[in-house]
């Protein structure tokens, strides 16, 4: 079954129970209650009888009391008789006014088939007689009757238009809430077919849960977006990454066989030999980065941590780009005002860091920059921050915080630089691994002026003099 028909009809099956469930007690309640009032009125006529006869007594109206008594029989059709007896029995006013001055009847063959109420007349704590109204059992019945009946009717009519109305809210409700969810079903559609561009029409204007589903939908998709240009980025990326090195490897090898047979100098041997293991280091960082970032998602990376000359390790850093710096005249330097390099690090993920972050920074900088690591010490907080200072193409602000991300990159500096691009991982990996020391790693930036990527490490004990 589908939701509208089965919330509709669970929904109406709810209403029908309450609806039903709260006329039966209404009808109950008020059935008692009118038995309840007819017995009222009943012993309001009595006592109102007695009154009459207790006035007619002290005044010695005898004609009072049996006018009022034959009129009491008009007032109430289900009334037999009503009279008034003195103490010694004999009747002073009665209905039918020829039983006037006869014997009070206490019984008779219709006795039982008739309800007989009796109320003393006293004056004082003087007894003057009895005042008795008979009334039919049969007409009493037929009154309670009609007026059950009457108000059976006007339950009938009430719940059926409840129960009208209640059908119509209840559709109502259901097509606003399966209606918005159809339309969620149709979104859910066109992402399945990759359109990420959602209009949400007048699901994004509701405030309600479903509104507010609707636009995390929206947002999911928008992620989904990103990560299929990711996907298509990375792809092109590692396409690139690998075929690069794999085709210049393949070319040096091709090139040996064919020069083998007529003899190979030495000098084009270590030439050959150089390009292979330059282009084999190639493919091992990249498969490496692929794996470290693996293992650090897991949690499998641990850290070996001892004090770490941090001065020393820049300038091996700088010393592994000492060619890529002379090929595109960039000057470099490492300054500082530390008084001692030494922090507590893991020495190969520190340099694995910095490695990342100058290979970065020459990447992204045209010939003829500079590309400096600064060293210098927050005393304050027993901390030596390092920064790599580029000035290079630079990061837009809305950038800053995506080229963390796994396979992102800032598209301008992509098309800017020139040589191998990477994939993306070498940012991620380096954030990942300067958070494992509990620190953070931090990027200032501004277009066409360069960038400055920090982070801070403990200084070892004894590092200040």
């Amino acid at each position: 079954m589908r939701l509208f028909p089965k919330l509709a009809l669970s929904v109406s099956l709810v209403l029908a129970a309450t609806l039903v469930c709260l006329t039966l007690c209404f009808y109950f309640a008020e059935k008692r209650q009118i038995r309840l009032e007819a017995g009222l009125e009943r012993q309001a006529l009595l006592n109102n009888l007695a009154h009459i006869a207790q006035e007619s007594f002290l005044t010695n109206d005898d004609l009072l009391l049996v006018k009022y008594t034959r009129w009491l029989s008009k007032w109430n059709p289900s009334m037999i008789s009503a009279s008034v007896a003195d103490t010694r029995g004999a009747v002073v006013a009665h209905s039918e006014p020829h039983r006037i001055g006869q014997r009070a009847l206490s019984g008779g063959t219709e006795a039982s088939k008739m309800l007989l109420l009796s109320h003393p007349v006293r004056l004082g704590n003087r007894w003057l007689g009895t005042a008795s109204v008979s009334f039919s059992e049969k007409t009493l019945e037929d009154v309670l009757r009609y007026r059950v009946g009457q108000l059976r009717r006007r339950l009938l009519q009430i719940a059926a238009a409840a129960m009208a109305a209640g059908w119509v809210v209840c559709l109502g409700l259901s097509c606003s809430w399966t209606r918005p969810i159809k339309q969620l079903t149709c979104l859910a559609g066109q992402v399945g077919r990759g359109q990420w561009d959602l209009d949400l029409g007048s699901l994004g204007r509701r405030h309600d849960e479903l509104g507010v589903l609707s636009r995390a939908f929206k947002g999911m998709s928008e992620q989904l977006r990103q990560l299929d240009a990711m996907k298509e980025d990375f792809v092109s990326a590692v396409t690139h990454e690998l075929r690069s090195p794999l085709g210049a490897i393949e070319s040096y090898l091709n090139l040996i066989a064919e020069e083998l047979h007529e003899g190979i100098p030495a000098a084009a041997w270590e030439n050959y030999l150089e390009r292979l293991r330059i282009n084999t280091r190639r493919l091992a960082r990249f498969v490496n980065d692929l794996l470290d970032v693996a293992a650090l998602e897991r949690g499998k990376i641990q850290l070996e941590q001892r004090p770490v000359d941090l001065v020393l390790t820049a300038q091996d850093v700088m010393g592994l780009f000492a060619l890529k710096f002379k090929e595109k005249c960039l000057s470099y330097e490492i300054a500082g005002n530390s008084k001692s390099g030494w922090v507590v690090a893991d020495p190969d993920k520190i340099r694995h860091v910095l490695t990342n972050l100058v290979s970065n920074a020459i990447k992204f900088t045209p010939d003829g920059g500079s590309v400096r690591i600064v060293i210098d010490a927050l005393e304050s907080q027993k901390l030596l921050r390092i920064s790599v200072i580029d000035t290079g193409f630079g990061i837009a602000e809305n950038d800053r915080v995506k080229i963390f991300s796994k396979f992102e990159q800032v598209r301008f500096a992509r098309q800017q630089a020139s040589g191998p691009k990477g994939t993306g991982l070498g940012l991620t990996l380096c954030k990942a691994l300067v958070e494992l020391h509990g620190q953070t790693l931090s990027v200032e930036s501004e277009l066409g002026k360069g960038s400055v990527f920090s982070f801070a490490l403990p200084i070892a004990e004894g590092g200040f003099h």
